[in-house]
């Protein structure tokens, strides 16, 4: 079955992707890795620059390059979209797509003849003709769904595991749902959570579950591709929790509570070890340039105003 993957800019989605991948291609599958992009706000607060700065910026401005600059892929480890189209060549399509709703990117899609799409953190809006088109027959529920990272319906939106932490939730997790034309309203077709640590930063927990969202892109995949459809359950909108991005208040909020939206160590280590061999010189080349650049004020470094 050929299956698509709209993936985000962030550290996560990539993540997960690169998890899902070699157990996708063992089965049989080919998957297209559609690679889209996300603008930071001008608008928002400091902290969510800087969360910005290193959930997103750091892959495409550092890791990326560092990687592509190597004469051959590090095997063993996550790559960059350019190593997965070298390595794969014969069995991992992979695209950068500006505007998923692109009547040409849909055509694209339907000569491809790919049946099944899975959203993992792309913040494109889809409409209409793009749901549609993951139609097995006019009418049928469309094989499309968005892997949320939030339990559905309390936690739609934004930065819910934050959300989860102010409310002093005892987990969080992720929720793989049907998409339609409103934000995270689909029907659930499964659930992954665990326990929160508030030892830990948000970006953090939301990255320790990268395993178990996993589990449910594959155990989707091999549904749709044994069967064509998904069993799911309509959320209630009466439990329905919709969060925008976080106001002032609420990051004063966190502070107080002694919660952190992300430790910058801690992400440099999670960078260097999924995409660098433990212990190489890679990864100790590659360690280096993001503690060297993250120590600069974010200015120097390039990072969005």
């Amino acid at each position: 079955m050929r299956v698509a993957f709209f993936v985000g800019s962030d550290i996560t989605s990539h993540l997960i992707v690169g998890q899902v991948l070699s157990d996708v291609l063992r089965a049989g599958h080919t998957p297209y890795i559609c690679y889209t992009d996300q603008q930071p706000s001008t608008r928002a607060e400091p902290e969510l620059r800087e969360l910005f700065r290193y959930e997103r910026t750091l892959l495409g401005s550092c890791v990326y390059p560092y990687l592509d600059s190597r004469p051959t892929p590090l095997h063993g480890c996550l790559l960059s979209p350019a190593g997965l189209a070298k390595l794969h060549r014969d069995r991992v399509v992979v695209r950068v797509v500006e505007d998923v709703n692109d009547p040409a990117f849909i055509a694209y899609l339907a000569a491809e003849e790919v049946r099944a799409g899975f959203s993992v953190r792309c913040y494109q809006k889809f409409r209409a003709p793009l749901i549609d088109h993951f139609r097995p027959e006019p009418g049928a529920p469309a094989l499309f769904a968005n892997l949320h990272p939030g339990l559905l319906p309390q936690y739609r939106g934004v930065l819910t595991f934050a959300r989860s932490m102010l409310r002093g939730e005892n987990e969080a997790g992720f929720t793989l749902h049907r998409v339609n034309e409103n934000w995270d309203a689909g029907g659930v077709i499964s659930v992954a959570g665990a326990p929160l640590r508030y030892d830990r930063s948000v970006l953090e927990n939301m990255t320790d579950q990268r395993g178990q969202a996993a589990g449910l892109l594959l155990d989707a995949i091999e549904r749709a591709a044994a069967d064509g459809r998904w069993a799911d359950r309509p959320q209630d909108p009466a439990e329905a929790g919709y969060y925008s991005h976080l106001r002032r208040e609420d990051l004063d909020e966190l502070h107080r509570k002694g919660i952190e939206l992300f430790r910058p160590r801690a992400v440099i280590d999670l960078l260097v070890s999924a995409f660098t061999p433990a212990g190489s010189p890679e990864s100790f080349e590659l360690g280096g340039i993001l503690a060297g650049i993250t120590s600069r004020r974010p200015e120097a470094a390039g990072a969005p105003a």
